[in-house]
């Protein structure tokens, strides 16, 4: 896991050509279209949920990237060791949920300005608030291990 402000994306040096290109394209061309094969660029936009109704993801054959734009979210980011109740791997998106209930994560608010790293260790809880509804609009690579 990485979460750092987007003005020091330039200091991470990765073997895995993929996520340099992708940090190369969140520096230089966040708001712009994009046509690599290294990763794929999508754009969400949605209201925030209470953290008590939202669940862990983990993926295993993607790295995600996550900008926010405008507004903010909650997020909490923990090894997928620490994973409870787990749901069925979904192999078509690459997905599966659970529950984190060790006090080894990380929390605080994902905002304009900043990005996020998850390697598929890393279970994330996203699109959350503690206290008010946030209309969020965020960019999200997707990156193929």
């Amino acid at each position: 896991m990485i979460y750092d402000k987007i003005e020091n994306a330039g200091l991470y040096i990765f073997q895995h050509a993929g996520l340099a290109r992708a940090l190369e394209d969140l520096r230089f061309n966040l708001i712009g279209q994009s046509d690599s094969n290294a990763f794929s660029k999508n754009i969400a936009q949605f209201v925030t949920s209470p953290k008590e109704q939202k669940q862990y993801e983990a993926h295993k054959k993607y790295i995600d990237i996550h900008v926010v734009l405008e507004g903010k979210e909650y997020i909490e980011v923990s090894h997928i060791d620490s994973l409870t109740n787990v749901t069925a791997y979904d192999e078509t998106r690459d997905i599966w949920f659970g529950d984190v209930q060790t006090a080894s994560k990380l929390k605080g608010m994902l905002e304009p300005g900043y990005f996020l790293v998850c390697f598929p260790e890393d279970a994330h809880l996203v699109g959350a608030h503690e206290q008010h509804a946030e209309d969020v609009k965020k960019i999200i690579y997707k990156i193929a291990v």
